[in-house]
């Protein structure tokens, strides 16, 4: 793979998620429901008579056992997902930092708007980066802190801090810098 590309991924300390196993649960599901209203059953019924109910018994069981388990494992599920919920889309590089996954910066209201056809991405060390709407990386993250791109440029900085807005009891920040300069949709510094 040449070019970067898009992932959609839970990022649970690489463990699979859930979805290979609830799957098979609603299709043992349908196929007990269809055996216990088939034509068969009824046969097996009238065959043993009313005195054997045995065969009645064990496709109720599977039926309950079936649908138990599949409950169980779409709460589950819905439990990861939620848990996870703020890292489920992750952007990889490509070829040339294969291992490297970069994640929408994120404010506490969900993550980084779409301007000009670019948003901000955050790799695992906290820099700010740029990718395009597609997925691709447009600027590795290499900077401390970015503003989104207006008129074709974004105000980025290599050093400050984040500050804490007064009377916002550390609900509000903002970035803290002597340092900052505008760069274009390919990262070079403009004046």
């Amino acid at each position: 793979m040449d070019s970067p590309s898009v992932r959609f991924l839970y990022e649970t300390d690489n463990r699979l998620t859930l979805f290979p196993l609830i799957l098979p649960f609603p299709i043992l599901l349908w196929r007990n429901m269809r055996i216990y209203t088939e034509e068969r059953y009824r046969m097996m019924h009238d065959f043993y008579g009313a005195f054997h109910v045995s065969v009645r018994q064990r496709y109720r069981l599977r039926f309950l056992v079936c649908t138990v388990l599949a409950v169980l494992a779409i709460l589950l599920e819905i439990w990861l997902f939620t848990l996870y919920h703020d890292r489920c889309t992750a952007i990889s590089s490509g070829n040339s930092h294969p291992a490297s996954l970069y994640v929408p910066y994120r404010y506490d209201n969900g993550n980084d708007s779409v301007q000009e056809g670019v948003y901000r991405i955050v790799d695992e060390k906290g820099r700010i980066g740029y990718a395009d709407e597609h997925g691709n990386t447009l600027i590795e993250p290499r900077f401390a802190f970015g503003f989104p791109f207006e008129n074709g440029k974004a105000k980025v900085t290599d050093t400050g801090e984040q500050q804490e807005v007064p009377d916002s009891d550390g609900e509000y920040h903002y970035w803290e810098s002597d340092d900052w300069y505008y760069i274009d949709r390919k990262g070079q510094r403009i004046e």
